[in-house]
């Protein structure tokens, strides 16, 4: 197993060790808050990067207080010449959540972007869906950096091939979704105008670094990379999503995570209308038969659905075996299923 850890990590000083576990808290600890309160993964995105930030300033404030300098950076960032490495893999991703400690727009630029764009997104795509987008922006960005830069003593770090991702998964889906954004002004714009914005000024920023060979630290083949293989992969992504692509409803609102979450779990309760009691040797009593009956008619609101569900798991037994049956799963999927043999019967 030694092969698949980098000499990097065991050559960290204990105060990088010290430092990188700070991060590791900083960074993991908003996503925590969020599956605990059932709060938005754009916005623990957005503080989990910030609070990252901090712990890379009180970096800088050990060393120049001349406590020596711990950064233990050296194992997270997109290093091109140790990033296809075994064991230096996680660096295609780490490094979203590094940002240059000398310039405080890199980190608040990125942030700004995750927040105002990634919030109304996620209500469309949902949080686990979100989370793939980031992830697949950061990776496709460090990875087109790296092989762009093969040979090069340099590293790319930040969250702009995530940012710009979200972007391009945005304006693949719902080009005409209204949202805050300071463009200007700060007023509702089209996503498709601040998308298109971002994207043609960064193709011109490419060109004149590629093309030109004006001198730059700001990778844009990893901003360019991270949106065009989130566009690649936006509608098969969202298509299972909590909204599908090319609703026009004005856009998100405050309220449209719950909304759209409730929608999508409503999709999915099963159908009421078989009846697996109908040819078996144990048929309903009319008292369930009853239930079943109003189950139908009145079961299309995911309370509702639970109550008749639970109530009908009291009156019926299974079809197969007459044995007691209980009510299993959750909001939009509840469903029966025999107490002793779960093989019996899962129903709707």
């Amino acid at each position: 197993m030694s092969h698949f850890i980098s000499p990097l990590w065991q050559s960290l000083s204990t105060g990088q060790w010290v430092l990188l576990i700070l991060m590791l808290i900083a960074a993991i600890s908003p996503y925590i808050a969020s599956y605990r309160h059932k709060t938005s993964l754009a916005l623990a995105t957005t503080i989990s990067i910030l609070l990252v930030y901090v712990v890379q300033t009180l970096t800088w404030l050990i060393w120049w207080m001349g406590f020596g300098w711990h950064d233990p950076l050296i194992v997270l960032v997109a290093y091109p010449g140790q990033v296809f490495h075994a064991g230096d893999w996680h660096r295609f991703i780490s490094a979203a959540w590094i940002h240059s400690q000398r310039d405080i727009t890199h980190v608040l630029g990125n942030a700004l972007i995750i927040a105002l764009v990634g919030v109304p997104l996620e209500q469309r795509l949902g949080g686990k869906r979100f989370m793939i987008a980031y992830i697949l922006g950061a990776f496709a960005g460090n990875l087109a950096w790296c092989l762009a830069n093969l040979g090069d003593m340099v590293f790319g770090l930040g969250a702009s091939g995530a940012a710009f991702g979200l972007l391009g998964i945005y304006l693949a889906c719902w080009p005409r979704d209204e949202i805050e954004f300071p463009l200007i002004l700060i007023r509702r714009w089209p996503v498709q105008l601040i998308a298109l914005l971002y994207f043609g000024m960064e193709i011109a920023r490419a060109y004149s670094v590629y093309g030109l060979s004006q001198p730059s630290d700001v990778a844009h083949v990893a901003h360019l990379a991270g949106f065009l293989a989130c566009y690649a992969i936006a509608r098969p992504l969202a298509k299972g999503g909590l909204i599908q692509p090319d609703v026009d409803d004005g856009g998100p609102t405050a309220s449209g995570l719950s909304d759209a979450g409730r929608s999508y779990k409503k999709k999915g309760m099963g159908d009421v209308d078989s009846n697996p009691w109908g040819n078996s040797e144990f048929p309903l009593s009319k008292k369930a038969a009853n239930t079943l009956e109003k189950l139908r008619k009145e079961g299309d609101e995911l309370e509702t659905r639970e109550a008749w569900l639970d109530k009908l798991s009291e009156q019926a037994t299974c079809p197969i075996c007459e044995s007691d049956l209980e009510l299993k799963g959750e909001a939009g999927h509840h469903y029966l299923s025999c107490k002793e043999h779960n093989s019996h019967i899962s129903w709707p």
